[in-house]
C-alpha cells in the first residue's frame, strides 16, 4: 500500500481529516475559523500534556497512547454512551489503535476529549471523571442538543461513533443487535 492511499474504516476514521474535506472547507472561508480555534485548542492542550505525556504512563499500567487522565475520561464516556463498554474493554482497544495511528488523528482524538474536560470544568470546577453520574447525564444531553457545527457536539458524536462501533463489533454487541452466532451479516455497505 503506497503512503497516499489511507485506510478510511474504522472507529478513528471520524477523527481523521482527509485533504479534500479539509481544502473544500478552507476553500469556503468557514473553515478558516473552525481550523483556527482548532489549532488554538491544540495549542492549549499540548501545553497541557507537556507536562504530563502519555510517554510517562507506567509500563504496568498497560496503556499505549493515552495517559491515565484521559483514559479514565474515555472510559467514563465510554460507559455512559454505551452500557457495557468497559467490560469488553472498548477504552482500551481505543487506546491501542491510537498507539498507531497518525500524529493528527491522535491531536483530534485528544482535542475531543478535551472539550468533555472544558464543559466539565465551565460547569462544575472539576473535570470530567470527578463529576456525579447527575452531572455528566446534564452536560451529555446539553452538548448532543447543540447544533451540528458547534465543535462540542463534534466531539461528541466522533466520540460516541468510535465508542459505538468498537462496542458493536464486539461479540457481545453483535448479539445485542441479535446475531447468534450461526450467520454472518454483510457490512452496511453491501446492503445498498
Amino acid at each position: 500500500m503506497s503512503n497516499d492511499v489511507r485506510d478510511e474504516s474504522g472507529p478513528l476514521r471520524h477523527f481523521r481529516a482527509g485533504r479534500r474535506a479539509v481544502l473544500q472547507s478552507l476553500a469556503t472561508g468557514v473553515g478558516v475559523a473552525a481550523f483556527a480555534t482548532r489549532a488554538s485548542a491544540a495549542h492549549v492542550h499540548e501545553a497541557a500534556a507537556s507536562t504530563t505525556p502519555a510517554a510517562n504512563t507506567t509500563a504496568d499500567s498497560g496503556l499505549l497512547f493515552l495517559d491515565r487522565h484521559s483514559f479514565d475520561t474515555l472510559s467514563i464516556l465510554a460507559e455512559q454512551i454505551v452500557p457495557g463498554s468497559r467490560a469488553v474493554q472498548v477504552p482500551e482497544f481505543l487506546d491501542r489503535l491510537l498507539a498507531v495511528e497518525s500524529t493528527e488523528t491522535q491531536k483530534r482524538f485528544t482535542q475531543a476529549l478535551g472539550a468533555f474536560e472544558r464543559e466539565a470544568r465551565e460547569a462544575h470546577g472539576k473535570p470530567w471523571k470527578a463529576l456525579t453520574a447527575e452531572q455528566t447525564t446534564a452536560l451529555l444531553t446539553k452538548i448532543s442538543g447543540q447544533p451540528d457545527s458547534e465543535a462540542t457536539r463534534q466531539a461528541f458524536d466522533a466520540i460516541k461513533a468510535a465508542v459505538a462501533e468498537t462496542y458493536y463489533s464486539t461479540e457481545v454487541g453483535r448479539k445485542e443487535l441479535g446475531w447468534d452466532g450461526s450467520i454472518a451479516f454483510a457490512p452496511p455497505a453491501v446492503c445498498g
